[in-house]
């Protein structure tokens, strides 16, 4: 494909009980994508465990969806690795082959269903700021990289209590290229970390993420901002129960997060789509 034309990117968005975050990530990336899948086990956590819903999927089926991007997929899923990679064999099957079409033109089908170039894998609790996005599509394009890691930027309590990437460095692939598949909830292959590993012992400069054809995302370019960590403690909780990350649920988890260094950022100084957007009473200062 000519690197001037534009990538056909679908967003995946993991959401269970998000009905806080969900709205203002479809926002953000809603312009820039081809379509939206919106994935949730709706009652359920990964760990099959009974879960009392909130308005998360009211919220997605009211989204305004005016190009007919947004795709609501609820169904079983007992592992967030899994979830992700049936979603993208689903839109990776071509399912067009054959059709001969009914309510729209065979070129039309054909155009709806077409294999996506990339996958931009998001967490309902990860906000885009929409003026970085063009310029880390415009890397994607330009790199064709495998997969692409994006850097996340932590806030503890509120918005405006950013926690420095010096203490918690935080990254995550954001961008897969369809065909690739998840090994464990966000990684892609340990084969990379055990070649970073080694080199480590052997005292080799670390080319793992080029060996494999990743790349990260620079920082200056864009980044998301991830609101994992937001509210009271007694959310923090609740999630913690909830997440696919191990490290999540140890018993002194929460006391760890309460005691992370954090900086303080002016409501003027965060991003368009998390400074103009409702929150809960405290999560923002006004």
């Amino acid at each position: 494909m000519n690197h001037d034309q534009k990538l056909n990117v679908h967003v995946l968005c993991l959401a269970l009980n998000e009905e806080v975050f969900i709205s203002k990530t479809l926002q953000a990336v809603y312009p820039h994508c081809r379509g939206v899948s919106v994935l949730t086990q709706y009652d359920r956590d990964w760990f099959g465990k009974s879960v009392a819903p909130d308005s998360t999927l009211r919220i997605v089926a009211g989204f305004p969806d005016p190009e007919g991007k947004v795709h609501l997929v609820m169904r079983r899923w007992r592992d967030q690795a899994a979830a992700l990679n049936c979603e993208m064999d689903a839109l990776s099957g071509r399912a067009y082959r054959g059709v001969e079409g009914h309510g729209s033109t065979v070129g039309e089908v054909r155009r709806f269903h077409e294999r996506p170039d990339y996958f931009w894998i998001v967490d309902a609790d990860e906000v885009y700021d929409p003026a970085t996005i063009p310029s880390m599509l415009a890397l994607l394009g330009r790199k064709r990289p495998r997969g692409m890691r994006v850097w996340g930027v932590n806030y503890l309590s509120s918005w405006n209590r950013r926690v420095p990437g010096s203490i918690v460095p935080f990254r995550q692939f954001g961008f897969v290229r369809a065909g690739l598949r998840f090994t464990h909830v966000r990684e892609v292959t340990w084969n990379e970390h055990r070649l970073r590993k080694l080199l480590g012992i052997v005292r080799i400069p670390d080319f793992a993420e080029k060996a494999f054809g990743f790349m990260t995302c620079p920082p200056e370019v864009g980044m998301f901002h991830h609101g994992c960590w937001l509210g009271s403690d007694e959310r923090l909780l609740a999630k913690a129960r909830k997440s696919a990350h191990e490290s999540s649920r140890r018993s002194s988890w929460l006391a760890e997060v309460d005691a992370l260094q954090w900086e303080h950022v002016s409501t003027e100084s965060l991003p368009r789509s998390i400074r103009e957007a409702e929150w809960p009473e405290g999560w923002i200062e006004r």
